[in-house]
């Protein structure tokens, strides 16, 4: 169990406080709206209201005392701040909620130990799903690998992991089958392609987009 900070309560903060804490987490999400807190304080471990612009009101909070801080403040200027003060305050690692590139570049000259940018993540995600019929999902790593879902190439059909040789000729990992909502991970070299199950595979873009090709 990780003891998480969500400063802001929007739609992001309030989903990721949310689940977090639905994953067993400690979770305290503050923000400076009453309705919101109000409206959320059953959802988490605690809440608080406050203007956290104010760093005696986030020195109040022992931001040091949590293993991740996250800043989820829409408004440049104050999520800019808050993230300088954080880490002013010891704060030990602070993720921070970017709207733009000029955005994530001034959090990381702040302090941010890491920055995250939804709008674009996720547009880049479906952008790669959705670009090839054949991907059924995927999620970033870095800019150089990724996770994805995808239906095995017609030629791994009914061979088995260790024939098809697929780390070795192709610099990827099958982590995963998933048939239908199912998902069970590969322990065994013996496992068989199906044409009804999708693959999870790990490893860099270039490599998995010739398998796809």
């Amino acid at each position: 169990m990780q003891s998480v900070l969500v400063i802001g309560a929007g739609k992001f903060g309030y989903h990721l406080a949310k689940n977090l804490c639905d994953m067993g987490n400690d979770v305290m999400l503050v923000d400076e709206n009453e309705r919101k807190i109000e409206e959320y304080s059953s959802e988490v471990t605690s809440c608080e209201i406050g203007d956290y612009t104010v760093k005696a009101n986030l020195k109040a909070l022992g931001v040091d005392d949590y293993d991740y801080v996250f800043v989820c403040i829409g408004d440049f200027q104050d999520s800019v701040v808050i993230t300088s003060y954080l880490k002013e305050l010891g704060a030990r690692y602070v993720i921070s909620k970017a709207s733009s590139l000029v955005h994530e570049k001034f959090l990381i000259q702040n302090g941010a130990d890491k920055v995250v940018y939804p709008e674009r993540d996720m547009a880049y995600t479906m952008a790669v799903s959705y670009n090839n019929t054949i991907i059924h999902d995927y999620f970033k790593l870095s800019d150089q690998t990724g996770i994805y879902e995808i239906e095995p190439p017609y030629s791994w059909i009914g061979k088995s992991l260790k024939k098809v040789e697929v780390r070795k000729a192709h610099g990827v990992t099958v982590i995963a089958y998933k048939n239908g909502d199912e998902v069970k991970t590969i322990n065994s070299p013996d496992y068989v392609f199906k044409k009804n199950e999708h693959i999870i595979i790990m490893g860099e873009n270039k490599n998995i987009k010739k398998i796809i090709r």
